[in-house]
This record gives structure tokens, sequence and C-alpha cells, in this order.
């Protein structure tokens, strides 16, 4: 499978290379060219992004309500767009159309009930294949799920958990919805529920992490999200946070800047509708509702290159339909916290940063360089390897992942560009990924700090012509300087004079004790951390722990598509990959912790997302596939990386390589309500996937199931 894969990374490379009319050939489109850094960075709050507000819940103790509408609107991503239609969600009480609106704020102790009412109209703003799984139900099915979340399955937002607004001719809802009017949340005399309306209750038990809430509605869920279903839930943990940040016991002050001082960044990367898509994409105009043709309109690409399929599936394919599905989806612009290109503008003290990257499918390297403030573009390259020579910006101090705080604080010095040998880089985050960041400006006042991104797409070895940048030789698209498409340079940090100076006090930031998990894992491999420096020698699970071996795959549908599956290592077929519809082979025992050793037999690193659990990185090994279909680790066997010495729920898992991870099978304690089995499955029905939103649903997602 490796081999099938890096023809097509050659094939699609060569026709990207090809220029106009090759390239055109199977519809494509690029954005204009947008000026970049003329707009303010959206923050929280008032005129940014909206932070939802809640009321006491008036059926449950100790809990917030909130209301959200997820709903159509129009916002101004950048000033030369004109307003862009989208999806998203919106306080139902104090509605604010704003891209990634609806930012919730909680605390741990306190839970959260939240009440969606669907009113998404139909049809979709973007082209919908009908030949994927589970696709061809309504157009404006919604599920939420709450990402990283430790929730009762019922409000995981499964892909078989969606719902309609009612009244669309089909079924309004899965055969998984558990949540709606009628459900355990239903109180006809306080709250009562609609059609078109679902309640989750969310027991917020973690330590402070960045999760976030998105779509997760079965054969859309690339699409919604793309379109905007998406936001951030920040969760507070002030008693772990004063047991684990080291305060200085000179002055008192503790190592991480305050709450003011603190800002999400969110990245995702897209195209808009351009003055020469009616040229490069002439069905988009028959695909696409009318009102989202004009320029600015969100752009999607719905077309399967044909020489790929020629190539690979022969005869054998049938004939592609449009719009399809495609591998994977790389924008050619970068947003952050919902906006083109904009400025952050900082104080010359520290600052914590949550960053996350919420691209379907496009990892990223984050260095940090000075601005070339001579240069219109900021950059200067070396023309040999494409990479900035500018000085090295300020270094990048991680605190923590997904699953909360790290064992001990890394830094990342710039520049370390992605070595596609080790697979390694400086800040490398996976789509799904979080990392909770400090970055020092102090002393800097007067400078311009890009943070700058050269990770490939395919990861790890996609095509240059998926990397949007002045000075790329092998891409066509050539921006002017100061404007894009551009998905190297994806943010933009002005460093003014400190008006409340916060200096860095010297010493450690982090207390030396493992984060805790939501569920202790005892004992925990990370007690037998002695380095935090790279290579780390694997982890150990406690002895007597289930081992249970997946696998990573790759095939090609009906159409001659490439499709990614989850399965075992019992084969399936020629292959070992398990359609999502499949029966359960990941079932567990409720409290039961397992080792689960992940074989990667495509050329590809996939992000697994596990819902329900967060996991322990044990270790990395190469693999070799013996006859009998016997999965055999060979060579040296790594431990995790620095930044994964914590609880991580997303794990880049490489090509050629088993991974091994650790994990504990606890469900939610303690709740107000009787959670119902799931009448898909009889137990308490989560999944596992690729968090590359093309893979997930073409068809890298596996049912997991405890009782």
């Amino acid at each position: 499978m490796k081999t099938t894969r890096r023809r097509f990374i050659k094939i699609t490379a060569f026709s990207g290379a090809a220029l106009a009319l090759p390239r055109f050939a199977w519809a494509v489109a690029n954005s204009n060219q947008l000026r970049k850094w003329i707009q303010p960075i959206r923050g929280l709050g008032s005129g940014g992004i909206p932070v939802m507000s809640g009321i006491p819940d008036p059926v449950f103790h100790n809990t917030t309500f909130n209301q959200i509408t997820v709903g159509e609107f129009t916002d101004q991503l950048h000033p030369d767009l004109k307003p862009t239609r989208l999806w998203g969600y919106q306080d139902t009480t104090n509605p604010v159309p704003r891209h990634l609106g609806g930012v919730i704020i909680a605390n741990r102790g306190t839970a959260n009930r939240i009440r969606f009412t669907n009113t998404l109209p139909s049809p979709h703003i973007l082209p919908i294949d009908r030949t994927i799984f589970g696709a061809n139900q309504a157009d404006n099915r919604i599920a939420t799920h709450l990402h990283g979340g430790f929730v009762p399955w019922i409000s995981d937002g499964g892909p078989f958990s969606w719902f309609t607004p009612g009244g669309t001719g089909r079924p309004p809802f899965g055969v998984s919805f558990q949540n709606g009017p009628g459900s355990v949340f239903d109180n006809v005399s306080a709250l009562p529920m609609l059609l078109g309306q679902a309640d989750y209750y969310y027991p917020n038990n973690q330590s402070t992490r960045l999760q976030w809430y998105h779509d997760h509605a079965l054969g859309i869920t690339r699409l919604n999200a793309y379109a905007g279903i998406a936001s951030g839930y920040l969760l507070l943990d002030a008693a772990y946070d004063a047991a684990k940040i080291l305060t200085d016991p000179v002055s008192g002050k503790i190592m991480v800047p305050p709450l003011d001082s603190t800002l999400p960044l969110i990245f995702q990367d897209k195209v808009f509708v351009s003055s020469t898509t009616p040229v490069t994409d002439p069905t988009w105009a028959t695909l696409a509702r009318p009102d989202v043709q004009s320029v600015g309109s969100l752009w999607y690409e719905h077309v399967y290159d044909p020489k790929v399929v020629r190539a690979f599936n022969g005869k054998g394919a049938l004939p592609l339909p449009n719009p399809s599905v495609i591998p994977e989806f790389f924008g050619d612009t970068m947003l952050c916290n919902g906006t083109v290109y904009p400025l952050l503008t900082v104080e010359a003290k520290r600052y914590r940063f949550f960053i996350l990257n919420a691209c379907n499918a496009r990892f990223l390297n984050i260095n940090t360089f000075l601005a070339n403030l001579a240069n219109p573009d900021g950059i200067d390259l070396n023309k040999t390897t494409v990479f900035p020579t500018n000085p090295a910006g300020p270094n990048i101090i991680q605190i923590g992942t997904e699953g909360g705080y790290l064992f001990q604080e890394v830094t990342h010095v710039s520049p370390k560009p992605f070595n596609p040998g080790t697979l390694t880089g400086n800040l490398l985050l996976a789509p799904a990924e979080r990392a909770d960041i400090i970055i020092d400006f102090t002393g800097r006042e007067g400078q311009e700090i890009i943070l700058y991104n050269d990770a490939p797409g395919p990861f790890p070895k996609g095509p240059a012509t998926n990397d949007y940048f002045l000075g790329n030789p092998k891409n066509p698209i050539q921006p002017l300087a100061g404007t894009g498409p551009d998905t190297r340079q994806i943010l933009r940090i002005k460093v003014g004079p400190a008006v409340t100076p916060d200096p860095q006090p010297p010493g450690p930031i982090l207390n030396l004790t493992p984060p805790p998990p939501f569920a202790p894992l005892d004992p925990a491999p990370l007690a037998q951390i002695t380095t935090t420096v790279a290579p780390i020698p694997p982890l150990v699970a406690p002895a007597g722990t289930r081992v249970r071996d997946l696998t990573l795959n790759e095939t090609f549908d009906a159409y001659g598509r490439l499709i990614q599956m989850l399965g075992t290592t019992t084969p399936v077929g020629a292959g070992f990959g398990r359609a999502y519809t499949d029966p359960a082979t990941e079932v567990v025992a409720k409290g039961s912790m397992e080792v689960w050793r992940i074989f990667n037999t495509t050329a590809d690193t996939h992000p697994i997302h596990f819902h329900l659990v967060n996991v322990q990185v044990l270790s990395r090994q190469p693999f070799k596939l013996t006859s009998g279909s016997v999965f055999t680790p060979t060579g040296v066997a790594v431990g995790p990386q620095p930044n994964e010495l914590g609880w991580k729920e997303t794990v880049q898992m490489h090509t050629g390589q088993v991974t091994t991870v650790l994990m504990k099978f606890d469900l939610p304690a303690g709740l107000p309500f009787t959670v119902p089995a799931s009448p898909r499955t009889g137990g308490n029905e989560y999944v596992w996937h690729c968090h590359i939103l093309e893979h997930e649903e073409h068809d890298m997602m596996r049912p997991l199931v405890v009782f």
C-alpha cells in the first residue's frame, strides 16, 4: 500500500506542476491575491469572537445552561472579500454572526448542559458527494462532538447521532440519536425540547486544556467543519493550576502569563471563490448554490483527479462522480481566529497561547522568524533550500497538549525545518492537535514576528504544489509580495511597548509531577521518566495489561478512489481494513486498561483521535509484514517526543511504524441521569478515527464500544 500511495503522490505532483490547463482538468480554484496583515486579529469577547453566556441550569444542580443556534450567516473575513456565507454556532439569546463564534469558557467542577437548535437551510453551501456512506440523508444534519471531552456517549456527538431541523422529508435523526425530545434531557415543565433541538451534558471533570466542539454528522463532517461549524471550548482548573504551575520563590510571581495575556490561536486553511474560478472550475456554477458563487465564497475541491484512477484501478472503476470526495483538502489561504491573514499586536512581555490546528488535512511545523521590514513579503528565502534566512524569533515554550499539562515544559528553538527523514521539526501539529505555549516578547519592542509553517501536504511527502508562498519554484501560483496565497506565513505579530511589564522570572514553569488524567492510571508510565531530552526510551505499560493490535490501511473504492480504513491484524479479503459499519471489533470493558499497537501500512502520517479516552504514547518502532499476515516490530523502538510526555487524544502515527499507546476506559460517573444503551451497538457508543477529515469519512473510522 505504501508503494501505491507514493505513486499517487508522484502523479498529483506531476499534475500540479503542469500549470494552468492540465492542472485545471480536474477542476481547481485558487483564492485571489489578498493583502496580508491589514486587519487585527479577533480576540475573545466584544468586537471579536463571541464568548457564550449561560445561566444556572433549572433542572440539573451545579450546572450551567447554554443555548446555541447552528445556523447560516455571512461574515467579513477580509477587507478585500465580499461577505462569506458560512455555517456556524451562535448564542441563541444574543446572536452575533462570527466565523468560529461561540467560544465556551468552562470551569472544572461545574457541568455544562448545552441545547443546540438546528436552523440550517437546505441545500448545503458546499457540494455533497452522495456516493460515500451516510451522505444520502438530509443536507442540514448536525451532531456536535466535544473534541477531547470526557462525556457520556449520548453527549459525544457520534456520527450516527445526527439530527435535522425537522420537516425535511427525510428521517429527522440518526439511529443513535438519544438526546432530543423525549430523551433523559427533556423536561416538559421546565425546559421542553422541540423537534430540531438536542441537549448535550458535559461534566467538565478534566484539568485546564483547550478543547473544541465541532460537527460530526455522518458523511458530511468534513464539509460542515470546513463551512464553519466548529469553535473553541476552554476548560479551566484553578486548583490544579496552583499545584502544577510553579511560583517564583523570590517575587511570588506565577510562572505563566495571566488570563488577560492569554489568547487562543485557531489556524485553518481555505480557498475562496475568485475571479478565475469560472474558468478553472466550470462545474462549480452547476453544483453550488447561486449565493455561494460570488468572489469571497468558500470553495471546496469536488472533482477527483481522473489520472489517479486510470493509474490505479484501470478499467474496473465506475465513472467518477462530480461532486466526489477527494483524498485530502489543502487550502491556499491561512486563517487565524476566523479571519484571513490577521495581525496580532502584543506588548513586549510574555503571552500564553492555546494553539489549535483546525485544518482539514494540513499539518503545521511552526517556527518563529523576525520579519525583514524592508522586504514587503517579510521573508527572505535561501534559494537552494527555499527556507527562510531571517533571524530566528523568540523561543516557543510548550507547557501542555490537548490532554492538559506536560510532565515538563519543552522549549522549541527556531529554526528547525521539517525533517522528512526523522519526521520531526519544531512545533509540529497535526490536524486536531493543540499546544499550550508561552512566548516571551520582552525586549522586542518594534520587532515583527512571523509564525512560519513548512510542513508538506499530504504529510510527510506531499507535492510542493500544495505549498503556497512567494518564491516556491515548484508552484505556478505566485503571489505578489505582501499578498497571498500563502500557507507558510500563518500569523504576523507586531510587538509594541509594554504598558504593564511582566518580566520572565527565572527557573522552570511546571512542577515535576505527572499530569493527572481524568481517571488515574496506576502505575502511570510517566513515573518511569528519567529524561525529557530526545530520544526518550520507550515507556512500559503495567504488567499484565491487555495488548490489542490494530492497523491503518489504504485501498481503492469502486470508483478507483483512494480509501483509507482502520482494521485489525486479521485479514479481511485482500487486506486488513474494515468499513465503519462493519461489526465492532474494539469492544472493551468499563474500567479496563489496554495497550493498543497500531501498525501504519500507508504512506501517510495519520493523526488518530480517540473519543472518550486520553492516551499515553509509549513508543514508536518500525515493523515488517511477513507471510501469514504477521506484523512484527523491527529495529529500534523509541519513546514519545518530549512534547508528548503527557496526556493526548490525537496522536501522530507515522508511515511504516507501529505506534503504541496506553489508555483506560472509564466512563463519566455521578451523572444526574441514567445513560441509555446505544440502540446501534447495545453499549456506550464512541469512535476512534483519523482526524484528516477526508480520511475519516472515506472510511477511516471505527466504533469504540464500552460495556
